[in-house]
């Protein structure tokens, strides 16, 4: 055993022992942070890398079995629009079919937005309603009501700034202007009939939205706006608007429920004809439907999603009606809840399901004011194209309820359904002066009544056929209501004294 002065003991060098620890700690952390950056790598390249303008908010499950071939041609389709490739020849619209399946089910379940990069409609507005109303409140000339009290609609409509391909054509946009002129000027309704293009990346269907975006923002006093396209005719002119059955909701369009959410049908809702409230809740709604409409790749690549992914729609460019039931579809916890489906009457009734032919037996049958297959009162001409000369517009395409469609229709049947259109609404608005057309094929018009002896009652008269007539009333069912009274008997002493003639003072 050593001394002390030999040498013998020899003391730990802590010195040396702490510093390798330290640096092996050092070299572990290293490690474990480039591992931690190497996984951080290869998660956003799964995520961001694989498409910027598709987001998926949720992940989905694999289809079953029976799917796999759905699930294979969206797939299919998606990675084409990721890849900016053009469709596989061999593809012959099962991508279409497959949308009634459970795949095309699940790709809505789990949520899917577009956006387009770089686009909007124009600078974002916040807090419209307050300034609104604060608007109103100092403005007190332009009330939000009109005469007789209802809120103040805007009817809004469009045409191309530059003449008709025909006359025919012209002549057809000039009758349609009077027809919805004759319309608002019976209902106290404000118009408005735009040429100009207002935002030169939204064409065709898409014009619509820069264009109620602007008027909703320079009309602060109008409470509804109301869209109507340009083919499209008022065939009943007593009809109400019943504007008081949609107090919660900001959109009224034309739709079935169940094409919408069962079948994801690509014709489930219309936007030929729809009302939008003036509020910052419909700024939102076009600022997300305006996404897919600039025109250009970003039209096309969204309308291969759209023809992917909604039932029976044919292979084009993404149209404005297929983008709203996509949105309506993918969001619809945001949207739905102030969206009104509106079916008890013709918002927009199509003139191919045989409208234009019964219009004789309606009026021998029925009379104004219903709105529904008795009195039909919006007719939509979807697919006649009457500026163009009624054929099909350029690159194949035609609209439908504000969107594109394959149909086509002869030119000769377009404009005899059209002026037959014209002339049955037109035969309700000279019914206030004595006369009517001849016929409904015919511009001829002829006296029908002398109305110089007492014009104020004719006037009278001819207002009362526009009205709705009141329905009967209907026989409740509850026994409590159709029970009748028992009023209090009389005693016999009372019943003695009344046949006596005496009559109690007080």
């Amino acid at each position: 055993m050593g001394t002390p002065a030999a040498g013998g003991w020899r003391l730990p060098s802590r010195g040396r022992s702490s510093s390798s620890k330290l640096t092996q700690r050092a070299i572990n952390n290293i490690r474990f942070a480039l591992l931690c950056a190497f996984v951080t790598l290869l998660v956003l390249r799964g995520t961001v890398g694989v498409n910027r303008r598709l987001v998926y908010i949720a992940g989905s499950r694999r289809a079953p079995s029976g799917t796999d071939k759905a699930v294979e041609d969206i797939e299919r389709t998606l990675r084409e629009i990721r890849a900016d490739s053009d469709p596989d020849p061999e593809d012959d619209g099962s991508s279409s079919r497959a949308a009634t399946t459970p795949a095309a089910a699940k790709y809505y379940d789990r949520g899917s937005a577009w956006s387009t990069p770089n686009y909007s409609l124009g600078p974002r507005v916040t807090r419209w309603n307050a300034k609104r109303r604060r608007w109103l409140h100092l403005n007190p000339g332009f009330p939000s009501r009109d005469a007789r009290g209802n809120p103040r609609v805007l009817l809004v409509t469009a045409s191309p700034a530059g003449p008709c391909d025909t006359p025919a054509g012209d002549r057809f946009l000039l009758r349609a202007t009077k027809n919805r002129m004759d319309y608002c000027r019976l209902h106290g309704i404000e118009f408005a009939h735009a040429m100009a293009r207002l935002d030169a990346e939204l064409t065709g269907g898409w014009a619509k939205l820069p264009l109620l975006r602007r008027l909703m923002l320079a009309h602060p006093e109008v409470e509804w706006l109301w869209w109507m396209d340009g083919d499209a005719l008022v065939t009943d002119m007593g009809f109400e608007l019943p504007l008081p059955r949609y107090e919660g909701a900001h959109l009224v369009v034309h739709g079935n429920s169940y094409l919408l959410f069962q079948q994801r049908s690509w014709v489930a809702v219309s936007t030929g004809s729809f009302l939008l409230r003036n509020c910052q809740w419909s700024l939102e709604l076009l600022d997300a439907w305006a996404v897919m409409g600039p025109r250009g790749r970003a039209r096309d690549d969204a309308g291969k999603l759209l023809t992917a992914t909604l039932y029976g729609r044919p292979s084009l460019e993404a149209d404005d009606q297929s983008a709203l039931i996509h949105l309506l579809l993918t969001e619809k916890e945001r949207w739905m809840d102030k969206v009104y489906l509106e079916n008890e009457y013709y918002l927009h009734g199509l003139w191919a399901a045989g409208l234009v032919d019964k219009y004789e037996q309606v009026m021998k049958k029925h009379h104004p004011g219903y709105g529904d297959d008795r009195w039909p009162f919006v007719t939509h001409f979807v697919g006649c194209k009457p500026c163009s000369g009624g054929g099909r517009s350029g690159g194949g395409r035609s609209t439908r309820g504000g969107g594109n469609s394959s149909d086509e229709y002869p030119p000769e049947r377009c404009v005899s359904g059209m002026e037959r259109a014209f002339n049955f609404a037109d035969n309700q608005v000279l019914r206030l002066y004595g006369f009517r057309h001849e016929t409904l094929a015919s511009s001829d018009v002829r006296r029908v009544t002398n109305r110089s002896a007492n014009p104020l009652e004719a006037k009278e008269e001819a207002l009362s056929f526009l009205k709705k007539p009141k329905d009967p009333d209907v026989q409740s069912h509850d026994v409590r209501k159709n029970r009748k009274r028992k009023g209090r008997k009389d005693s016999v002493l009372a019943r003695v004294l009344k046949r006596l003639g005496w009559r109690s003072e007080f």
